[in-house]
């Protein structure tokens, strides 16, 4: 194992976890994270955390990978919409979709509508359910679904709310 994948190994224990990302990305919080620029290795350990047994593991990849917004990220990040642990499908959904945790506070340049009206139709777990239809509505492509129900996506996003 690499000193990077044991770097992102360590994103399972609370107690290393913080450390290990600063270790691995130079930074931890979210405005700091929109500024640095992260080696092409460091990018594959995350890519390839993805796959790490720990579903805490996968999350914090995706977590890490929503505010560095690399479009190397996006067939990755695409891929776990099926994971099999709803927080992490939910997070990847949110990743693709939030402009908000974006350097550039831009959405990435990716199709997904498709893959969210599946997730809005199909996925067993509500949360998941919610986050697809808001990442829908942040799109452009629930028009009103939100505010008919009398929610707004801002009021929701912890994103939003941290700007």
């Amino acid at each position: 194992m690499t000193s990077l994948a044991k770097l992102v190994d360590a994103f399972a224990d609370s107690k290393r976890r913080n450390q290990a990302i600063l270790d691995l990305v130079g930074a931890i919080n979210a405005n700091d994270l929109r500024r640095v620029r992260v080696s092409p290795e460091a990018k594959a350990a995350l890519i390839s955390g993805l796959d790490h047994p720990n579903a805490k593991v996968r999350w914090w990849c995706l977590q890490l990978m929503d505010h560095l917004a690399d479009e190397s990220y996006l067939e990755p990040v695409l891929s776990k919409l099926n994971d099999p642990v709803a927080k992490v499908r939910r997070h990847a959904i949110h990743a693709l979709s939030c402009g908000a945790c974006k350097p550039d506070r831009q959405v990435l340049t990716v199709q997904i509508e498709s893959a969210l009206r599946a997730a809005l139709s199909t996925d067993p777990d509500q949360r998941v359910q919610e986050e697809a239809r808001q990442a829908l509505e942040r799109l452009g492509h629930l028009g009103l679904a939100g505010a008919a129900e009398g929610r707004s996506v801002e009021r929701h996003s912890k994103c939003e709310e941290s700007r």
